[in-house]
């Protein structure tokens, strides 16, 4: 990478050669120097002396003034001849078929923010046609912004680039500055025999405008100019994520959706206030309160509506900043939810035991007991409970592993000596069918894990828990977690998480020679919590540019007939990938708000688009910290100009055009004279003297 070197031309070289003139003056003082008056005195021998020191002095005195005079009118020679400095590029660019300029216009949310000249983006688009003025008619420009759209890949000329800067608006979109400086490098590069700029209007959001280490050096043969828009210090609030505290939602229930708020204020706030709306009804208000550094957890309580898919959004007030404002998501409420229960007997009284259980919970579960099973036959369900189902093959098992990673909750009660090992190698476990017959007790529950999470109003200190007479040996896999364990220490019973359901293994069956756990107290309230984990339904959310593929856990006959409705209906990129499909969203030009997907008949799901709250935190950089990135590393080519409009034109003027040196030259060639004067003065009353 070449050094930012600078170089002298002329505007007018041939004017240099008047430096020959500056023999004329060294003829005269040389002429001058040998004259001299003939003085009678009838006395001088005193004088020897003090002859001797004047004249040598005289001679020093003459040559001083010489010199004076020739730098006087060389300056004036000079600034005949305009001499400039201009930037040397490392390629040897000469430049001879004009300018090629790139011009970057932040023109992301955080540009709306206000600084010394008005809103940063109006100032920002002033200051580009004020730059883009300075050029020929005959250059070529580049104009680019957040959207990184086609147009951004063209050379304008200078009406064209006029009108895109003024066209210009924010978009939600936030573009990191290296990839904005490879845009421009793969522009700028097929410009051939151009001086090479570009010039980055922004806000130096650290951000978006931070140097990764590994960032390779920026084409040295381009100038790299930013231009600094700098906003004030106001603290900023934003939403930054929601969730439920339930892993389901089921109508006419309580709901508690968890709201993280982010900040940037140094001191504290109070009584911040909050709204929550669902299908656009008010259902929950609410405050809550800002600590410096730390940011804040609330929840808002309200009670679910009916089933389906619903639309929420948190909205709170805080201007001036309102772009992180509101947060949309989506999620679905159900009725019931939809259990299977697989067992070889449906009269069996341990399959009994477990369907009554579920029958039980207040009309919350639909229950269906089946003693076969086909392929595509149980993807409607929540919870699938193998009721000392004998071990099948592969297809099954396969079959189990599907259903689980796509969502699905899955609860094994093994029978006796027959484990599924297909069905545990299929959920990437090792097992063997180990069983000893000895007496034994359950002795430690995992209480403090979230499952058992309010399953007990008061934990007693010596709770009876249920008795195991055939055990299930194995080794538990690396995932696991045990939430039950015997005297023995062997494990009772586990949890797996698996793709993005999970597994409920019991190291026992139902049969009553093998346990007493169907008839035990304890049996009724872990299989109805593992009920009420099965319909986990996802929280559809996501922020604009960082979720491009909408992944949903939904079988599709036909996506041709699928839609993205919003402000606007998109038909949407889609494919069926077994239970998964997955949208395609990052080539639809998309704002914040609510999106239902739909076939011809019916809603299917919503997703909450958000703005990027990358540039929320709007902490920036100083032109001066912004600097010391890439002095640091020694890229030259690069500066930072901080300049109001009014004096930007000249600024630039003299970075393309070379720094003007004649005044320079005219106040070298006064001061000269000027000496000049002087010397001969005080030499003059030195001489009488």
């Amino acid at each position: 990478m070449a050094l930012n070197l600078r170089r002298m031309e002329f505007v007018h070289p041939e004017i240099l050669w008047g430096l020959g003139a500056l023999a004329i003056p060294i003829a005269i003082h040389l002429l001058h120097f040998r004259r001299f008056q003939r003085v009678r005195f009838s006395q001088v021998a005193f004088l020897k002396a003090i002859q001797r020191e004047t004249k040598a002095t005289q001679q020093i005195k003459h040559w001083w003034i010489l010199l004076l005079r020739l730098l006087a009118f060389a300056a004036l020679i000079l600034a005949f001849a305009q001499p400039k400095l201009v930037s040397e590029t490392s390629d040897g660019n000469s430049g001879n078929a004009g300018h090629a300029v790139s011009i970057y216009v932040d023109n992301s949310f955080s540009m709306e923010g206000a600084g010394e000249e008005g809103q940063l983006l109006q100032s920002a688009r002033n200051k580009a046609a004020l730059i883009i003025e300075q050029y020929k008619p005959t250059d070529q420009f580049q104009v680019i912004t957040n959207e990184f759209s086609g147009r951004d890949q063209l050379f304008l000329t200078r009406d064209q680039a006029l009108e895109r800067i003024a066209s210009i608006r924010p978009v939600p979109q936030a573009k990191q500055v290296s990839e904005v400086m490879v845009r421009a490098e793969n522009q700028l590069g097929q410009s051939i025999n151009r001086t090479r700029s570009a010039y980055l209007f922004t806000d130096l959001q650290k951000s978006t405008h931070t140097f990764a280490p590994d960032m390779p050096a920026p084409d040295s043969s381009i100038q790299w100019l930013f231009v600094p828009e700098l906003a004030g210090s106001t603290p900023n609030i934003w939403v930054d994520s929601v969730w439920f505290d339930e892993p389901m939602r089921i109508t006419d229930r309580p709901a508690a959706l968890r709201v993280r708020f982010r900040h940037n204020s140094k001191a504290a706030v109070d009584a911040v206030p909050m709204a929550l709306e669902i299908d656009g009804q008010r259902v929950a208000l609410g405050t809550f309160n800002l600590v410096p550094g730390l940011a804040t957890d609330t929840v808002l309580r309200y009670t679910h509506g009916a089933a389906g898919i619903q639309s929420g959004t948190v909205r709170i007030e805080d201007a001036p900043i309102r772009f992180d404002d509101d947060w949309y998501f989506g999620y679905d409420v159900v009725d019931r939810i939809r259990v299977a229960i697989l067992s070889p007997d449906a009269g069996d009284t341990g399959t009994r035991a477990v369907e009554r259980i579920f029958e039980t919970a207040s009309g919350l579960y639909d229950v269906d007991v089946r003693t076969q099973w086909s392929p595509g036959s149980l993807t409607e369900f929540h919870l699938i409970v193998l009721c000392e189902w004998p071990a099948q093959n592969s297809g099954f098992a396969n079959a189990m592993s599907r259903f689980v990673e796509r969502g699905g909750t899955l609860v094994v009660l093994p029978k006796t000596e027959d484990a599924d090992l297909e069905l545990m190698t299929a959920l990437n476990l090792n097992g063997e069918n180990n069983w000893t017959e000895a007496p034994d007790r359950v002795q430690d529950l995992a209480v403090s894990h979230p499952f058992f999470d309010r399953i007990f109003s008061q934990t007693p200190d010596r709770m009876d828990l249920p008795s195991v007479r055939e055990l299930w040996e194995r080794q538990v896999g690396l995932n696991e977690t045990i939430l039950a364990t015997t005297e023995r220490g062997k494990p009772f019973l586990t949890r797996l998480p698996f793709g993005k359901g999970q597994a409920f293994l019991f190291s026992t069956g139902v049969s009553e020679e093998a346990t007493n756990l169907t008839r035990h107290a304890l049996f009724v309230p872990l299989l109805l919590r593992m009920g009420e984990q099965s319909a986990a339904g996802r929280v559809h959310q996501g922020s604009i540019g960082q979720i491009d593929t909408w992944n949903l856990n939904l079988d599709a006959a036909n996506t041709e007939n699928l839609s993205l409705q919003g402000n606007q209906k998109w038909l949407p990129e889609t494919r069926q990938t077994g239970g998964s499909l997955k949208i395609s969203l990052g080539n639809l030009s998309l704002a914040a708000g609510h999106y239902v997907l739909s076939n011809e008949t019916e809603s299917l799901a919503t997703l909450g688009l958000n703005n990027d709250r990358r540039e929320s935190d709007h902490a920036a950089y100083d032109p001066a910290s912004f600097e010391s990135q890439f002095n640091s590393r020694g890229w030259t080519r690069m500066q930072t100009i901080t300049a109001t409009s009014s004096v930007l034109p000249q600024v630039i003027q003299q970075l393309e055009q070379g720094t003007p040196l004649w005044k320079a030259c005219v106040i070298l060639t006064i001061l000269a004279l000027i000496l000049e004067a002087l010397f001969l003065r005080i030499w003059k009353h030195s001489s009488k003297a």
